[in-house]
């Protein structure tokens, strides 16, 4: 039975991942030569080439992109191998590694995560990062998913999106501002908090403000819906923001609903690998 050096396999996936020897000897605190020979011999060992030379970069190739996805497998089992034991019990502990972008609903989360949170063999762990990085990161198999508010528009023909839920978006202001009218007339030359450009949610402010000829201060952009809603709770200013987002504060009356946008949703997406089927609690996850 041929044996691995697992070593070698670590520092060839590291490589993979960080794009570079220099970058790779930098993270794993490995001399550039040294790291350069481990990988000379794995690729002996396993009689391939695992990187083309182009100029003085070096780009993976077929056989190491078979590799690569070997590998992440292998280390993911090595993971929930050493929780199942640290576990104590002799039941199979399962990792599910989940990646969210900052601007979602803490409570469409928790509700999408819910069933894997409640369970006994499961540990989730949860990567809030920007959505290029998450998109790489579920793509090369170090996330089982993707939490996001569009559906998966990339080149990469591993990846698919689904579709979850919809939420719809009110306009909400706090009570002490007393605003009066009809909306949409009653925001003109208010100040707003709005998302950064790189949430779905800016655009279709934007585009509804402007098809109703309504102009506002924009005097704020931020990433994190819940900071957005605690922001016009303290009064001052308006905001669009899901319903999931706002629920419990139109109930409390520390927040009040000036409008809702006509035909336009917040959407929930999860983005997975296509062949996710092969991962039975992802799949059920989904159909749930």
């Amino acid at each position: 039975m041929y044996k691995i050096n697992f070593n070698h396999l670590y520092y060839f996936l590291t490589i993979s991942r960080e794009g570079s020897i220099v970058k790779a000897s930098k993270k794993l605190h490995i001399t550039q030569p040294a790291l350069s020979h481990q990988l000379r011999i794995l690729e002996e060992d396993l009689g391939k080439k695992l990187f083309d030379r182009v100029g003085k970069k070096l780009v993976i190739n077929s056989d190491g992109e078979s590799v690569k996805e070997y590998a992440s497998k292998i280390f993911r089992h090595s993971e929930e191998m050493i929780q199942s034991l640290k576990s104590e019990s002799y039941d199979h502990i399962k990792i599910i590694k989940v990646g969210t972008v900052p601007w979602l609903s803490k409570d469409q989360i928790y509700d999408f995560l819910k069933p894997l949170i409640l369970s006994n063999y499961i540990k989730i762990e949860v990567y809030q990062k920007d959505l290029e990085s998450l998109l790489k990161d579920v793509q090369n198999n170090r996330l089982d998913l993707i939490l996001c508010d569009s559906p998966y528009s990339g080149r990469s023909k591993k990846l698919q999106g689904h579709r979850l839920e919809s939420d719809p978006i009110y306009c909400v202001s706090s009570t002490k501002q007393g605003i009066v009218g009809k909306f949409p007339k009653s925001i003109n030359d208010k100040k707003i908090i709005t998302y950064s450009e790189a949430c779905m949610m800016a655009d279709k402010i934007e585009q509804f403000l402007n098809s109703h000829d309504i102009n506002v201060r924009i005097v704020g952009a931020f990433t994190d819906s819940s900071l957005i809603r605690v922001t016009v709770e303290r009064g001052g200013v308006i905001a669009f923001l899901p319903k999931s987002v706002v629920r419990q504060s139109l109930k409390s009356k520390s927040l009040i609903k000036l409008g809702e946008l006509p035909n336009i949703k917040f959407s929930l997406w999860a983005i997975t690998r296509k062949d996710f089927r092969e991962h039975s609690l992802i799949s059920s996850l989904l159909k749930k």
